[in-house]
């Protein structure tokens, strides 16, 4: 019996001896399974169409748009690396025939290409693009006469360091940062999240005349900005819309040279790479790399379906060398599907930019693409629709508009920003920088500015002192009020303005308003009611002001869009002049030539027009501002009429004025700008009351502007205002070596003027010589009455100026030139033909 049991336990070992030797070779073929994330060690931003492959092989794949990845393989080595143009290729180690998950953060570098020969004969990359030439305006969406589509658009944004140091200091600010920064590895740089929005939309488009309706379906805004949730939606919907299939890619409201485009073999060298599969597309791979740094170029690969010449992938970077400011990098990753017309629309977008201590992220994903509808233009008119269940959508709602879900990133983002808006130093933080932007400090329903008016000297006030406020849409949707207060040292006088409106409806714009004002006023002063800035009056302040008005008005309006682009203003004023410098002697005569007063009291009715087809008004709170996307001109049209003996009005007449201003980009050379101004007065009046050209004598340039003429130097009854600038941006300095390290650029104006004046009627009254004449050769007791200058029939006025900007991203210097009229009316007032004057300028 035992011999027995040994030998039946001899069979089982033996048995599972054999069966373990068996099994042994498909045990140890069980598949390696590698799934993980690809993202931007700088930005977190993720990082599609890497390379994931195993170290020594053939065998890997390629991210997608979210930067996930996945391999299922038995030939699996012990190593895996990603690598991507412009980053550091990463390797990490495998345990085979396991399941495991390895996300990778790549760190960025310099872009470089290994050696490429060309074998005789034409470039084959030239050989396709030409092809690729051929077919780009049947695949362009922007040669379609309309179409639509869904649109969602995710975008976050975060706040590093300023100053990275290695070793931080122990204050409040750097543990607030220690604790709401987000970092997923040791090598990785901490970043705090400031601002994250989602948005889901219809997107309406007609392609001639060019149109855009968006109509808003859900949005949502988690920041520590102050501004409008429907402010920041337009915005990044119009700054996230890139053509490549477009000559031109509009960035930062410059143009860079697209790879497709016919002008891209001056700018670019294109290497045929590779040919593969993109899902059930078969595509050539192009790497393009820019011929000079600097222009405003691209450097990445895209990939080109073999068939129809469509561009199917793109992902490019714009590097530190382009002549930008504030920005070190932008990237740009599409993925293209085609529509039924052959055109070919831009399925998911990602975009990241690196500036300074701050990066953005945006996701966009358009889908249910539709160019067979055509809505007639009519449809066009409101450009933005936010439907009233926008700002409630639930969570649950939410998750079916993404493309896909919130990852843990999304989450924590959200999390923190909702804990650092409780922070108090946050809080206030948040309101300077706000401030700082708009010029004033929100403290709630109640802002407090504009800042930069707080205080200014002249002759006549001496230090003059101002307090301001105004109710923002937390107050009101409905009604607006603001106000201020002003007090002079010298002259001991108080100042004030007030003025309250209420919003009729806020789809056309329509609201009316009232104002009463008492200050003081510069002759031939920019009236801030229609300029919508107070930045002018203040610039122009500085360095002279000695022809002041002591003026009272009072003022009521109606304003509304009769359609899209045209806003329609009607105005009536009744307000009183005085002159107060102590060199200001101005007089006229009554009807009656028998008296003369230097006082004068308008009651006007005015119709003033707006007009930019091609601007988008982009709405902040109870403010809104034209962004000129397709740079179309802008027309203004005043129309006055005075009515004397209303309200104590002295004169009646009429006048009208015209003005056309347009900014454009010319290619990658630089921007042009002109605005052309026509005044015509069809009745005799006192020279405050005709055209004073626009002067300034301070030490600030400002645009518009005649930098050389001193206020009130000539004046004309019909006049004609000519402004042109041209911003080579980078392009002539930047062929300089050494200087195209500083990021100067280069810009040169045009200014000319010219005009008349009926002496017969305006001129000086000489009861003989001139019965008609208005003006009083003499002030009271004798004293000259100021005097002014006309135009020759024969010579314009003309200013030139050639300049340097970007002087540490924002100084600006002109020198400038006064070529006509340099003779003076006397020695004393001789004027000047030179002067360098200095400006701030913001411009990417």
């Amino acid at each position: 019996m035992v011999i027995k049991d040994h030998f039946f336990m001899n069979k089982c070992i033996a048995f599972f001896i054999f069966f373990y030797v068996a099994l042994c070779p498909f045990v140890n073929a069980q598949p390696t399974t590698i799934s993980g994330r690809v993202t931007d060690a700088t930005t977190m931003d993720a990082i599609a169409f890497a390379n994931v492959y195993f170290k020594g092989t053939t065998t890997g794949t390629t991210t997608d748009f979210n930067g996930f990845f996945s391999i299922v393989t038995e030939d699996a080595t012990d190593s895996l690396t990603v690598s991507f143009v412009g980053y550091k290729p990463s390797t990490k180690p495998v345990v085979k025939n396991e399941e495991q998950i390895i996300n990778f953060r790549l760190q960025p570098s310099m872009v470089g290409l290994k050696e490429v020969v060309i074998v005789p004969g034409e470039n084959p990359a030239i050989t396709l693009m030409r092809k690729v030439w051929a077919q780009k305006d049947a695949r362009n969406i922007s040669n379609l006469e309309s179409y639509s589509f869904e649109n969602y658009t995710k975008t976050q944004v975060y706040l590093r360091r300023l100053f990275n140091r290695e070793s931080p200091r122990d204050t409040l600010s750097e543990r607030i940062f220690n604790r709401f920064s987000m970092a997923a590895g040791a090598d990785d740089i901490p970043a705090m999240p400031v601002y994250m929005s989602e948005t889901f939309s219809k997107v309406y488009t007609h392609g001639f005349p060019m149109r855009e309706k968006v109509v808003v379906k859900g949005t949502r805004t988690n920041s520590l900005a102050d501004v409008e949730t429907g402010m920041l939606t337009q915005l990044i919907q119009k700054n996230t819309q890139y053509n490549f299939n477009d000559n031109y890619v509009r960035i930062l409201d410059k143009n860079f040279v697209s790879p497709l485009s016919p002008n891209g073999r001056f700018f670019y060298r294109y290497y045929l790479m590779d040919s593969l599969f993109i899902g059930d597309k078969y595509c050539y791979e192009v790497r393009i790399i820019p011929r000079r740094g600097e222009d405003l170029t691209f450097n990445g690969t895209f990939w080109i379906n073999d068939t129809t010449y469509a561009l199917k992938r793109i992902s490019v970077e714009v590097g530190a060398q382009a002549n930008l400011n504030f920005v070190e990098r932008i990237r740009i990753q599409q993925d293209l599907v085609p529509d039924t017309s052959g055109a070919w629309y831009p399925h998911k977008t990602r975009i990241m930019a690196d500036a300074i201590n701050i990066f953005i992220n945006a996701y966009i994903s358009n889908n249910n693409f539709n160019s067979s509808d055509i809505y007639p233009l009519s449809f066009y008119d409101t450009e933005l629709e936010v439907s009233d269940t926008a700002y409630h959508l639930s969570e649950k709602t939410w998750q079916t508009l993404r493309p896909s879900l919130h990852d843990s990133s999304d989450s924590l983002t959200l999390s923190y920003i909702d804990q650092l808006k409780s922070v108090r130093r946050v809080q206030w933080l948040t309101a300077l920088v706000n401030m700082s932007i708009k010029g004033y400090l929100n403290l709630g329903r109640i802002e407090l500015g504009p800042y930069f008016m707080l205080y200014n000297h002249n002759e006549v006030e001496g230090h003059r002192i101002r307090l301001g406020a105004r109710t923002n849409s937390t107050f009101s949707r409905k009604w607006i009020a603001s106000a201020y207060l002003a007090y002079g040292t010298q002259d001991e006088d108080f100042k004030y303005n007030a003025q309250l409106e209420r919003f009729i409806s806020r789809d056309s714009w329509t609201k009316a308003g009232l104002q009463y004002m008492h200050d003081v006023e510069r002759l031939g002063a920019v009236d801030e009611f229609y300029s919508g800035s107070s930045f002018l009056s203040f610039a122009t302040s500085f360095g002279g002001a000695d022809k002041l008005n002591s003026i009272r008005l009072g003022r009521v309006w109606v304003e509304t869009d009769l359609f899209r682009g045209f806003n329609q203003k009607i105005v009536f004023k009744n307000k009183h002049y005085k002159p107060l410098s102590p060199d200001y002697h101005f007089a006229y005569y009554d009807a009656s030539r028998s008296d003369k007063t230097s006082e004068i009291t308008v009651s006007e009715l005015t119709l003033s027009s707006f007009y930019q087809p091609g601007a988008t008004f982009i709405v902040d709170k109870n403010d809104r501002f034209p962004v000129a996307i397709r740079k179309t001109p802008a027309f203004t049209f005043n129309y006055s009429i005075g009515f004397k003996n209303f309200l104590d009005g002295d004169f009646n007449y009429h006048k009208a004025s015209l003005g056309i201003r347009q900014n454009f980009l010319t290619g990658s050379v630089g921007t042009f700008s002109y605005a052309l101004n026509l005044s015509k007065s069809f009745t005799a009046l006192p020279y405050p009351l005709l055209y004073i050209l626009p002067a300034n004598e301070s030490f600030f340039r400002t645009e518009r502007t005649f930098n050389l003429m001193r206020y009130g130097e000539f004046v004309a009854d019909a006049s004609a205002e000519l402004f042109c600038t041209f911003r080579q941006e980078g392009f002539i300095l930047d062929k300089f070596p050494l200087i195209n390290r500083l990021g100067l650029r280069s810009v040169a104006t045009l200014s000319m003027a010219y005009g008349s004046f009926d002496y017969s009627k305006s001129g000086i009254y000489h009861p003989d010589d001139n019965p008609k004449g208005i003006l009083a050769a003499e002030f009271y007791d004798g004293i000259p009455a100021t005097t002014f200058r006309t135009f020759d029939k024969q010579k314009p006025y003309i200013e030139v100026s050639y300049g340097i900007e970007n002087i540490l991203s924002v100084f600006r210097v002109d020198a400038i030139h006064r070529l006509t009229y340099l003779e003076g009316v006397d020695e004393a007032k001789k004027p000047k033909q030179f002067g360098l004057k200095f400006s701030a300028v913001f411009r990417f």
